[in-house]
């Protein structure tokens, strides 16, 4: 009796599919999006549209059975499931962070020209405003063009400031 039920369910519920282009379409596309979201995390959206995407791909694959609706969600929840757990066991083996999608490149400090002995040199130097600084704006320093920031002052373009101290690479200047 039971595999007859058993199979009288999964095959109204596979015809039901089956008379969905649309429902698979939309099913598919929402898995799509949500698998997306798991390997490129970003601001939600393509995670959002695509659980938008996925309920109305189960509303019109289900024909409106509740209980095909929920067959069909739980099968796409354990795929997701599966999807996710390859992809973490892959993160933390290592695997992931040699493909493309990881930003692998880092700067050290003392690769770039504004580290800290040379950033501590300019405290009591001279220079110009390139822009205003409202607080914040570009300056010439002994002949450098500096991101700099005021001390909560708005100073014009191309008055003399002086560099009053250095905090990690923000320089703090004032007008002179």
């Amino acid at each position: 009796m039971f595999p007859i039920l058993l199979s009288s369910f999964f095959s109204g519920w596979a015809s039901a599919w089956g008379a969905s282009i649309g429902g698979i379409a939309l099913a598919v596309i929402g898995v799509v999006l949500i698998m997306v979201e798991i390997v490129i995390p970003g601001f939600g959206a393509a995670g959002i549209s695509g659980g938008i995407a996925l309920i109305a791909g189960l509303i019109l694959g289900s024909a409106g059975s509740l209980t095909y609706a929920m067959f069909s969600l739980l099968i796409i929840v354990a795929l997701l499931i599966i999807f996710a757990a390859v992809v973490f066991h892959s993160a933390l083996k290592g695997k992931l962070s040699r493909s493309p999608v990881v930003l692998n490149t880092s700067i050290d400090a003392g690769s770039t020209e504004l580290f800290d002995d040379d950033m501590q040199s300019l405290i009591g130097k001279h220079g110009r405003t390139a822009t205003a600084l409202h607080p914040s704006g570009i300056a010439v320093i002994e002949g450098r063009r500096l991101d700099v920031v005021s001390l909560a002052e708005f100073i014009g373009k191309g008055e003399e400031i002086e560099v009053v101290r250095v905090e990690g690479v923000k320089i703090l200047v004032r007008r002179v």
